[in-house]
């Protein structure tokens, strides 16, 4: 099994005027050294970002590599591969957006012209969670453009679906035996009452619905969401016919999953549907990636990977979320599923993501090494010790506590659950304290 260590790369266009650079707040695209940071961990590849917005932000036609290549050159050296990212959670330089009908072409062209930079490169991933980013930006109104429109949602979707198959192409043509590595959140649906059934199983429906239309799987009358892809979204069939044409299946499916990927909705007094964590409702099971993946590898018949492993917790607790989700797929394996890889996250922190980047809060969390910033120098936690033992072919214990999604201090009752959301408050922010006691 092959281990990664990545960092947390988003560049977020949060609102018209707002923009959030993970890069540039953790310090990593200043600091030459964080490949060999990376390697020391022994890991054989890196999820590494060559990012449309910061190489070419004016300008479709003026781009600079120069951070990039520093970047890719020295994992190169260092005997770590690149997994090149070319969007991760943004919806491109300020003279595009998602919603733009030459988003695919100007994409394409921007993956065209990085595959010339780096034609060693093997494995690309064009964008990152194509199906998350058009949730958060056209549903949810979390990022730009800040809609939640069903007719954006689907014009997000293909677009994003579209640039990946555009891109694969071009890059192809330069590197051609490129893979497609595409990435996506892995979630959960419980349906909490008979109200909420049929959302639900329309909800299962959709996890796989950006991969199958990368995929050319998602014909006219051949999928379940086909007509809800044209009747409620305003997509042209002649848009599915050529998704269904030129067909990418990816190479390697890599999904990322975390506490809060795991939902619980119910019937609401106001008739609507609530959807809160799963993992603070009394009676839900503790969030786990093996049933996931089971259920992944029996739809998309594709080689897995678990592309983030991380969880907002002590480092005691983020060893242990790691070491679950190893052993989770350590058994999907040797029951035969094929499941290539485990990555592990944030390797030098993040930042403002229990908010998902809309509230400067400063809201610091540590992954493998220490959160840094721009002028710190990131100190190795107990993730990279864990890493380090996986790596040398050892195996990880439980890692002695329960984590906090194991605990039943993390649970609250669902009006409570429903005020935090309606108040705007983050996921889990109650835990906090609770935390602290045990770090």
């Amino acid at each position: 099994m092959e281990f990664w260590a990545s960092p947390e790369p988003t560049v977020a266009r949060i609102d018209a005027t707002t923009v959030r650079d993970q890069l540039a707040e953790t310090g990593h695209d200043v600091r030459p050294d964080d490949a060999e940071r990376i390697a020391a961990l022994g890991v054989g590849a890196s999820r590494t970002p060559v990012l449309w917005e910061r190489v070419a932000p004016l300008d479709p036609a003026t781009r600079d590599f120069t951070e990039p290549r520093r970047r890719l050159e020295r994992l190169r050296a260092c005997g770590v591969e690149p997994i090149v990212t070319l969007l991760h959670h943004g919806s491109g330089p300020a003279y595009t957006d998602l919603l733009d009908p030459a988003f695919p072409d100007l994409f394409a062209d921007f993956a065209e012209a990085a595959a010339r930079t780096f034609p060693w490169v093997r494995r690309w991933t064009p964008i990152n969670e194509p199906l998350t980013t058009a949730r958060f930006a056209t549903l949810y109104g979390f990022w730009y453009p800040n809609v939640r429109d069903d007719r954006a949602f689907g014009r997000a979707l293909v677009n994003e679906a579209r640039a990946i198959q555009l891109a694969m192409r071009r890059i192809r043509s330069i590197v051609p035996a490129a893979e497609l590595v595409i990435t996506e959140d892995l979630q959960r649906f419980a349906a909490g009452d008979a109200g909420a059934e049929t959302y639900v199983a329309f909800l299962r429906e959709r996890v796989w619905l950006g991969i199958e239309l990368v995929a050319g799987r998602v014909a006219r009358d051949a999928h379940p969401l086909a007509e809800f892809l044209r009747t409620r979204c305003g997509v042209r069939s002649s848009q599915l016919r050529a998704l269904v044409r030129d067909a990418t299946p990816p190479d390697l499916v890599a999904f990322n999953h975390y506490p809060h990927s795991e939902r619980y909705l119910f019937a609401a007094p106001d008739g609507g549907i609530a959807d809160v964590p799963a993992v603070y409702v009394a009676g839900e099971p503790a969030p786990a990636i093996g049933p996931l993946l089971h259920a992944a590898a029996a739809r998309l018949r594709l080689p897995l990977a678990v592309g983030e492993v991380h969880v907002r917790g002590t480092a005691a607790e983020r060893v242990r979320w790691l070491a679950q989700h190893v052993a989770d797929v350590s058994a999907l394996r040797g029951a035969g599923v094929d499941v290539r890889a485990v990555g592990a996250w944030a390797a030098f922190g993040m930042i403002d993501w229990h908010s998902l980047l809309r509230r400067r809060a400063r809201a610091i969390e540590d992954g493998i090494y220490t959160f840094a910033g721009p002028n710190g120098t990131p100190q190795p936690t107990l993730v990279a010790d864990a890493l380090r033992t996986l790596t040398a072919g050892g195996t990880l214990g439980d890692n002695g506590a329960p984590g906090w999604w194991e605990r039943d201090e993390r649970f609250l009752s669902l009006d409570a659950l429903v005020a935090m959301r309606d108040a705007g408050l983050p996921e889990g922010d109650h835990l906090h304290d609770v935390d602290q006691a045990y770090a």
